[in-house]
């Protein structure tokens, strides 16, 4: 196999949750083809891309909106009755939490890396690399069909090691209405920065001072629109949110993300919609207890 392994969704098919867990176990991540309607991801493509105009913060060339679960126009993405039925398959025989999490991005360029915090300083405690009940997954919902040059690249088998060189290299062909599913500790990039946009992130960090939290001047991102316009390249948007098992290791992701959320984006607090909560209810989800808390 080249790659992590895909599952095809239809309206009749029950998805087999051990085939889930091993394709998790052994990969890291996996792909569920048509698990979203084109309709739903027109839908949530203009919702993003409105939100992010309105609201999102200058960051990698793009822009991105970090604790994007309290947009209520969001809710029903994130509580997605068939994505919520892959996570609850993969956190197997125990109970399934929503961490919170959420982060909406439009042409952000990236480099490798994990989403497990190592770079702020590590979400977990111990060694989670080796810890089998470490279960914290992300779904990655690209907008628009993914090409060779923008789509997600992964490590597979990455996610047991914290060596960022690790893993065989596959680059997810998704489509819209495919979701990915990975476990956060997984090796990963988005869209690689040429050498054109390498320049312009230099000047930007030079302007920041090289802060993640600063938001880049307005004219990097005017020389990033400029050359796509000219380079022929259309907007990238995607979705990221993190459900995990009920155990110690998403509690801990849930505390550091909350934290990380709300300090990149300015805020005091990180309500959640009521819709989105009442959703997960009745899917029989929980809140971490970082998320609960910040619901009052």
């Amino acid at each position: 196999m080249n790659g992590p392994q895909s599952f095809e969704f239809g309206n009749a098919q029950v998805l087999d949750a051990s085939a889930l867990q091993n394709a998790m176990t052994r990969d890291g991540a996996f792909v569920v083809r048509n698990l979203l309607s084109v309709s739903e991801i027109a839908r949530l493509r203009e919702q993003v891309r409105q939100r992010l105009v309105r609201s999102g913060r200058r960051l990698s060339l793009g822009r991105t909106l970090p604790g994007a679960a309290s947009a209520s126009e969001l809710s029903w993405a994130l509580s997605h009755p068939r994505i919520v039925a892959v996570f609850k398959a993969l956190s197997g025989s125990t109970s399934t939490l929503f961490t919170g999490h959420c982060d909406i991005h439009m042409n952000m360029l990236s480099g490798w890396h994990k989403d497990s915090g190592e770079t702020y300083g590590g979400y977990f405690t111990g060694d989670y690399f080796a810890a089998d009940d470490c279960c914290v997954y992300k779904a990655a919902i690209y907008l628009q069909d993914a090409g060779e040059r923008d789509g997600l690249t992964i490590r597979c088998g990455s996610h047991r090691t914290p060596d960022l060189n690790a893993g065989t290299d596959a680059k997810l062909l998704t489509r819209r209405g495919d979701v990915v599913f990975f476990d956060v500790r997984i090796n990963h990039c988005g869209q690689l920065p040429d050498l054109v946009e390498t320049g312009i992130k230099a000047a930007a960090k030079v302007a920041t001072r090289g802060s993640r939290i600063a938001q880049e001047p307005p004219w990097a991102s005017r020389v990033r629109d400029l050359y796509w316009r000219v380079t022929g390249r259309d907007d990238r948007l995607s979705v990221f949110f993190t459900y995990g098992a009920s155990n110690r290791y998403t509690e801990e992701f849930a505390e550091a993300n909350v934290r990380r959320q709300l300090q990149q984006a300015g805020a005091d607090e990180a309500l959640l919609p009521a819709g989105l909560l009442e959703s997960l209810r009745e899917q029989d989800v929980r809140l971490c207890a970082a998320a609960g808390a910040a619901q009052g």
